[in-house]
């Protein structure tokens, strides 16, 4: 029972050491509107996220009224994201936790504990959506926002949510939602009208991790991924077959993605005689061509259909 006791009072001491440092920490030099540590403007509502699409649809339905911080950088792995000092005082000042669930926030619990809001209103915007890779072991695949009739539906619980902890403004969230929407389904049909472009027999799409799943569903392509979402490489036996499909389907390019070492997949490239793209866009928004989410999309879509509307080597 003594231990039990010493090793609680330690886990508080940190967890305390945490917050205050954290409490202590000034915003953040850089300047850049969003950052972690950094406060929100007068009169907004703070607003925490974990990636940066996500942030940005809370931008485009908050506007003004809304200081939305995304925690993982742009670029940065979420997988492998911890949060600093910086990010508990953020959290510690919001009003509202907007996560997208299926494991995409596993530290969740920890820096909630450690911001001392126990009353923070947290949603999870995967909930009640359809999930696939639940069969794969695990809660499923978290990969939703890379849909846009799924960003939809996010939206839809960004405007609910803000409504319910900001209900003088339900109004002009109302309002920006539905012009949000409107634009994400017309991203939809864009996107369309670009994948019809593809050839049938070009439309295996070979990338890094699993992150393509619900798109590739939605606009008829099929996904072939060395790594799973833990980031787990495939074994020697399980390559080969990757290389087999490779060659057998005549596939023009295989595709690295920011935040993500390519090595491995520049490798397949090679060992195929295919062209190696290494600029995807999973959860990176606020880079060069990437100013929004639907920026971001655009990047994509427009980055697969030129690649894969070419010929095999």
């Amino acid at each position: 029972m003594g231990g039990r006791i010493h090793r609680i009072s330690v886990f508080a001491i940190v967890l305390l050491s945490l917050f205050l440092a954290a409490c202590g920490q000034g915003p953040s030099p850089s300047g850049q509107t969003g950052g972690a540590g950094e406060p929100a403007s007068s009169g907004a509502l703070g607003v925490v996220t974990s990636i940066t699409p996500i942030a940005d649809m809370i931008r485009q339905v908050g506007g003004d009224r809304v200081h939305a911080t995304a925690l993982v950088p742009p670029g940065a792995d979420p997988h492998d994201y911890s949060p600093t000092p910086a990010d508990v005082r953020t959290v510690s000042q919001a009003k509202l936790f907007v996560a997208n669930g299926l494991g995409e926030e596993t530290y969740i619990q920890k820096l909630i504990q450690s911001s001392g809001r126990s009353d923070l209103k947290i949603i999870t915007l995967s909930d009640g959506l359809p999930v696939l890779g639940q069969g794969e072991g695990g809660t499923g695949n978290p990969h939703m926002w890379l849909d846009p009739n799924y960003a939809v539906k996010y939206t839809e619980k960004i405007r609910d949510a803000l409504i319910e902890v900001d209900p003088a403004r339900a109004a002009e969230y109302r309002s920006r939602a539905q012009t949000y929407i409107g634009q994400l389904q017309d991203l939809d049909k864009w996107i369309r009208s670009e994948i019809a472009q593809i050839p049938a027999d070009r439309r295996t799409m070979v990338v890094f991790h699993d992150a393509w799943p619900y798109f590739c569903k939605e606009y008829r392509l099929e996904q072939v991924y060395l790594a799973g979402s833990s980031g787990a490489e495939p074994s020697p036996r399980d390559y080969a077959k990757i290389v087999q499909t490779v060659r057998d389907r005549h596939v023009p390019a295989v595709f690295g993605e920011a935040g993500f070492n390519p090595k491995l997949i520049s490798r397949l490239a090679e060992d195929t005689g295919v062209r190696f793209v290494d600029n995807l866009l999973d959860d990176t928004v606020g880079g060069p061509g990437s100013a929004t989410y639907i920026d971001m999309m655009k990047f994509d879509v427009q980055t697969i259909v030129s690649a894969l509307k070419g010929s095999s080597s």
